[in-house]
């Protein structure tokens, strides 16, 4: 069955040209058509996957794109990391398989919405793409977390570049891992802890644009104007797409 009523609109945005592919509509509500094929291993809940997307909502506006950022999204799935329609929607793809998924409110953000972005009951579509499956690793986060409420956040830096030094290849060093983690700091109000984190992730990832706007916005929270300046300089250096560091950088010198 062809579901036109999302391919009319969906083809003036999306990627794929979907054109007679058929649509499955599964048990929860979840709808999904297969645009390409991969001959990969399956993903398997459990398993740390590592997949590409572009997100949109039905008007045919791009909300978010791991395309643009150069970097896939990893989570464990099954785990409730991601939103219940990705956790179903990955679960069905082979690595170098490309899905769309149309995921109904009630599988995504539901009435509350998401980000500022995504507004209440929304419909979301996903082109997605499974690049690889792998057995996750320790999280670091969770480590460095447990470290910084008993001693402190510089013996959670210390404990981190012990760690990087001699177990690397046994925990996920990745520099969404710290950012997270900063980021649940920072929305707490735990400033001081949060920068720590950012200024770890900055060592291990110099060229990361993301980590510098990320510390920008620390540093900005925490008073320090003339630190947050310089972050926001690097991350639009590093990336003069940056719109966040752009904004921002309007924002400072108009003060």
């Amino acid at each position: 069955m062809l579901l036109t009523f999302f391919i009319v609109p969906a083809l003036s945005f999306c990627q794929e040209n979907i054109t007679g592919k058929d649509t499955v509509t599964t048990a929860s509500g979840l709808k999904y058509i297969v645009i390409e094929k991969g001959s990969g291993v399956k993903a398997e809940a459990g398993k740390q996957v590592s997949v590409n997307y572009a997100g949109y909502l039905l008007n045919g506006k791009e909300f978010d794109n791991s395309y643009k950022r150069g970097k896939p999204i990893k989570f464990i799935l099954g785990t409730g990391q991601v939103i219940k329609g990705w956790d179903e929607g990955i679960a069905l793809m082979n690595v170098g398989d490309k899905l769309r998924l149309i995921i109904p409110s009630e599988l995504g953000y539901g009435a509350a919405g998401g980000g500022g972005v995504i507004p209440p009951n929304a419909t979301l579509i996903f082109d997605t793409q499974l690049m690889d499956v792998s057995v996750p690793k320790l999280s670091i986060a969770d480590t460095l977390m447990l470290t910084v409420f008993e001693k402190g956040i510089d013996s959670a830096a210390a404990q981190y570049h012990e760690l990087y030094k001699t177990n690397k290849n046994d925990y996920d060093f990745d520099e969404d891992q710290l950012n997270a983690l900063a980021f649940k700091f920072l929305n707490n109000g735990m400033f001081a802890n949060a920068i720590g984190l950012l200024k770890l992730n900055a060592e291990t990832y110099p060229e990361s644009y993301n980590i510098s706007d990320g510390l920008g916005e620390a540093y900005l929270l925490n008073g320090d104007k003339e630190m947050a300046q310089k972050c926001f300089e690097k991350s639009l250096k590093l990336n003069p797409k940056d719109t966040n560091a752009e904004e921002a950088l309007k924002k400072l010198k108009e003060k």
